[in-house]
């Protein structure tokens, strides 16, 4: 379960880097985000 945190701790750092020097990338994010919350939400 340790690995399970450090990776999602990693995950979340490198996706705030992408999109802080990475053009583009966050337009790509919010893309997948919203996909995942509109097929949860029905």
């Amino acid at each position: 379960m340790k690995y399970f945190y450090w990776g999602l701790a990693i995950a979340l750092v490198v996706t705030v880097l992408a999109v802080l020097f990475v053009p583009g990338v966050d337009d790509f994010i919010e893309r997948t985000f919203q996909g995942y919350v509109g097929r949860a939400a029905r």
